[in-house]
């Protein structure tokens, strides 16, 4: 008796204070009406379009850039970036910061050989706003995801209204830009037949995109597949990568937290996705990771990545973008209940896990030309 009253004590102290800490995040309508856009064609000072020039540190080639009009990209690219914002609040302004902008270049400049890229600022949960969605969203509380969430949606829709003009698309995340994506895509894309033949492709990478169990649908799409085969057009590829094989946020759908603030699938009814890159691209060389040569923006983000690379920094040359000397084998496993991608690296190059996240900051990264490649094909697929 005692302990059930001291239980439902410690619970109304934590309903009392996430209200009190909540009641201070701006609603959702509080958003200006307009789209913010990090990344769009008709921006001049675009972060997401970088020459593709490279210089291979395994090999010593270095590779000129190619330049593809935007007339003469086919599809387009749907980009929304991880957490990457370290203002010292729940929520994150509605502003393209330094650290948003790295985030960009890192991640999705180096799709935008194969589409125009379209790519909003929106208001995500913060590196400090993250612990609180999770607590908050056991009381059934999602105030703060939704605000994100309503500024991807909205710029979804804005982009459809605008710009699309019946091309298909490739949605691109990473991480909290995910679990954003998984729930645009499944709310407004997947239930929509004459949206989802638009649907050229997916890189769901960090976020756990879950399926039924030995399945490729029945999690978080219906409809949309995860891919299973080279040149398959409208499908998902969705994995984490890991190196030491250790318990982590990611891969255990038992285990998943992150899921919950979103209010999307989650549980040990479910599976999490692995895709593996080398089998669905058709190339089973070891991978580098290529990173763009400029050193990201200062702040805690920086300060992760010194310590994935350390005692080394980012490699870096003269080139737009650097891939790295090292060289990784990738292969989906399960170990110990997580479906992961796991990095075997074969020639030596330091890379440190952040624990509880894996190699979760090179997700993208390693092996990203593969991805590449499997949107290039995609789009053959898609426009055949």
């Amino acid at each position: 008796m005692i302990l059930s009253i001291r239980r439902g004590a410690i619970l109304a102290t934590v309903v009392a204070t996430l209200a009190l800490l909540l009641s201070t995040v701006p609603s959702a309508a509080a958003a200006p009406a307009n789209t913010t856009w990090l990344c769009n064609p008709s921006m001049k000072d675009d972060p997401c379009d970088l020459p593709n020039d490279t210089t291979d540190l395994g090999t010593g080639v270095t590779t000129p850039a190619t330049t593809v009009p935007d007339a003469d990209k086919k599809v387009d690219c749907f980009y929304v970036y991880p957490t990457v914002t370290d203002q010292p609040s729940f929520i994150a302004d509605k502003r393209a910061v330094p650290a948003v902008t790295s985030i960009a270049r890192f991640q999705a400049a180096r799709f935008n050989s194969q589409c125009r890229m379209f790519a909003p600022v929106y208001r995500q949960m913060t590196l400090w706003g993250l612990s609180p969605a999770v607590a908050a969203s056991w009381v059934g509380n999602r105030d703060l995801p939704n605000i994100g969430y309503g500024d991807v949606l909205r710029a979804w829709r804005e982009y459809l209204r605008k710009d699309n003009r019946g091309r298909g698309v490739i949605f691109i995340g990473h991480s909290q830009g995910t679990m954003m994506l998984r729930k645009l895509i499944r709310e407004q894309v997947d239930p929509d037949p004459a949206l989802r033949k638009r649907v050229v492709g997916a890189f769901l990478m960090g976020g756990n995109v879950m399926t039924a169990p030995g399945r490729t649908t029945g999690g978080d799409f219906r409809n949309i597949p995860t891919c299973t085969r080279e040149g398959q057009p409208g499908c998902v590829m969705a994995y984490s990568t890991e190196k030491i094989g250790l318990p982590s946020l990611f891969g255990n759908s038992a285990l998943d937290v992150l899921s919950a603030p979103m209010n999307l699938p989650t549980g040990p009814r479910y599976q999490v996705a692995c895709t593996d890159p080398m089998k669905i691209s058709g190339d089973r060389r070891p991978v580098g990771a290529t990173t763009p040569s400029k050193p990201y923006a200062m702040g805690v983000i920086a300060l992760l990545m010194k310590y994935t690379t350390f005692p080394e920094n980012l490699p870096s040359t003269s080139s737009t973008w650097t891939t790295g000397r090292g060289r990784a084998t990738l292969k989906c496993t399960d170990t110990l209940g997580f479906h992961r991608l796991h990095a075997t690296m074969v020639r030596p190059q330091q890379v440190n896990e952040l624990p509880l996240f894996d190699t979760h900051l090179l997700d993208m990264n390693l092996g990203v030309d593969l991805l590449v490649k499997i949107a290039r094909e995609q789009i053959a697929a898609y426009t055949a």
